[in-house]
């Protein structure tokens, strides 16, 4: 039989039964004997009585489960260093011998007789405990009024994280709320993008409420202009940096983890260079729609489908189309308007306003020591006051009214200026809430600012394509007899050689050098050229690696941009 989670002094004023489980807090006499502090399975063997340990102190404190399934037990545990700590743990680490389970207790901190682990699942398997508790499996929103975190539950409930991994907390905290807001909250003022970090982190947990998407904002800039501190302090919001802060270099089964323990919250990604080019495009439009793929288990069932809901906080020195065109891929509208493009070149850096310190990066190292210092604060407080203030069922009209500032003259643009408005309205409730120290309408000025100029550089590369075009057309018109030759013909010699052509049953294609390319499009790079001239379907071929293609030319092997003959 299993006597349950009795403490030390009770069960030295019971008479011990045999066979059962007993958990000792401190070193315990029994029968004229001490015994060491954990579980201890008391049982008799050749009508003796026979006492052995199974693990060190752990208590089941609750039945957990999600309604009529993803039942667990919330276990309650003294670790090797003396702390105790919980975890909701999933039953189905039972099946078999067990050893998925015994793997993350071990990794926890608790001790197990290697020759006991029998006992463990008996003992785990045989306790029923009164208490019943909510199991959710993804952070966020459980209901209205209950918010989930690792080791946190906000609002109204009894409800907490059940994970297959014991050690999955991200949100930790450090330092204090007020020193978050005077070093770093203060010195949102007069700087857009570190307002845009800090509030983009507080939007995720309206989404929910505003019944809307996730997406996210991509920093691009130079190495060490600041994008990397935007994502910190970021991250500071809910959790220590160095831990919060993941990077692209996942793959998209690795993000899906990731992204439904932040649901309802902040997902930062550092340098989307380490991403694969052929596979960004496909991980941006799931991170947005916010649903998994679709697993079976061993029995060929269907394995619950990972959902979440997050706001997504990039950082590169490219654009995502810059990236995946470096390989050939091709970005869609669709997927840079998941991920909107905000450049980090500003004043400093990615900073306008440094508040008295001499230089950009000397503000970056600031707010990168405060944000390593200072975290987990601001998140909770911000859902904590949002369930208080009852406000949530106001936020689509407050929604409508600040992005009504917003002038949109698409839908593409009306979709962007959504989310610079779902930023805004996140920094003002936050304001309203006395969490950030400035004042009313900072942040969406902020916000606007970021989205005229996210605007502007849209129409801005579109206009640039043309030029880039209008460019090459015009080159053609004027050098197409003199610095082109045909491919093969080695008897003319043409000074200030552009290329060679190759005449087909289609047309002439015309097989520009890099430094052709630039002479017909003077000002532009080539990468940015050859983008231009992808997108607008000039190509006429292209490599496996990139826009230009190997041809051999006079014996010797030549990269040649191929572009199909166009209209003057």
């Amino acid at each position: 039989m299993v006597n349950g989670n009795l403490d030390a002094s009770k069960k030295r004023r019971v008479a011990l039964q045999r066979p059962s489980f007993a958990v000792y807090d401190e070193p315990t006499e029994i029968g004229g004997k001490v015994h060491q502090a954990g579980v201890w399975h008391h049982d008799t063997k050749d009508g003796e009585p026979h006492d052995r340990l199974v693990c060190s102190p752990l208590k089941v404190e609750a039945i957990t489960s999600n309604g009529d399934a993803g039942f667990g037990r919330l276990i309650r545990f003294r670790n090797s260093l003396g702390n105790w700590r919980e975890w909701a743990m999933p039953m189905q680490l039972l099946a078999g011998s067990g050893e998925s389970m015994r793997a993350e207790l071990l990794g926890l901190g608790v001790e197990i007789d290697p020759n006991a682990h029998r006992l463990l699942n008996s003992y785990l398997q045989g306790q029923r405990p009164k208490r019943c508790v909510i199991a959710a499996t993804s952070t966020g929103w459980h209901t209205p009024e209950l918010f989930i975190m690792p080791r946190q539950s906000i609002g109204q409930g009894d409800a907490i994280f059940q994970s297959e991994a014991g050690n999955t907390d991200d949100y930790r905290h450090g330092g204090t709320l007020g020193a978050w807001r005077e070093e770093i909250g203060e010195k949102c003022e007069g700087n857009p993008l570190l307002m845009l970090a800090v509030c983009a982190a507080l939007a995720g947990p309206l989404l929910y409420h505003l019944q809307r998407p996730g997406g996210g904002f991509h920093i691009r800039g130079d190495s060490s202009s600041g994008k990397t501190t935007c994502l910190s302090v970021s991250a500071s919001v809910w959790g220590e940096p160095g831990q919060f802060v993941r990077t692209w270099r996942a793959t998209g089964n690795g993000l899906e983890g990731v992204a439904s323990q932040r649901n309802d919250g902040l997902l930062a990604l550092d340098e989307i260079g380490e991403a694969s080019p052929k596979e960004i495009g496909a991980i941006i439009y799931q991170l947005s729609n916010g649903t998994g793929k679709a697993r079976a288990t061993r029995s060929g069932a269907a394995r619950p489908t990972r959902r979440w809901r997050v706001v997504v906080l990039s950082s590169g020195e490219l654009t995502l189309r810059g990236h995946m065109n470096e390989s050939g891929q091709q970005s869609r509208a669709g997927q840079e308007i998941r991920l909107l493009d905000v450049s980090a070149r500003r004043t400093h850096g990615a900073w306008d306003e440094l508040h008295g310190l001499a230089d950009g990066r000397t503000f970056s190292d600031a707010l990168q020591r405060s944000a390593s210092l200072h975290y987990g604060h601001v998140g909770p407080l911000f859902v904590e006051k949002l369930i208080e203030s009852g406000e949530a069922s106001k936020l689509k009209d407050m929604l409508a009214t600040l992005q009504s500032q917003f002038q949109a003259d698409s839908g593409q643009e009306m979709r962007g200026a959504e989310r610079f408005a779902i930023v805004a309205l996140a920094g003002e409730i936050a304001i309203e809430f006395g969490i950030l120290p400035l004042g009313h309408g900072v942040p969406t000025a902020a916000m606007q600012e970021l989205f005229n100029a996210w605007q502007s550089e849209r129409g801005k590369g579109q206009s640039e394509d043309t030029k880039v075009l209008d460019s090459i057309r015009d080159f053609l018109d004027r050098h197409g007899d003199s610095a082109f030759s045909a491919l093969g013909d080695d008897v003319l010699v043409v000074r200030d050689r552009a290329g060679w052509y190759r005449d087909t049953t289609e047309g002439r294609i015309w097989m520009f050098t890099s430094e052709g390319l630039r002479r017909a499009a003077p000002g532009y790079e080539i990468t940015r050229i050859s983008e231009a001239l992808e997108v607008a379907g000039w190509l006429a071929d292209r490599g496996p690696k990139g826009r230009a293609k190997k041809v051999k030319v006079s014996g010797s092997s030549k990269w040649l941009y191929h572009l199909r003959e166009v209209e003057s």
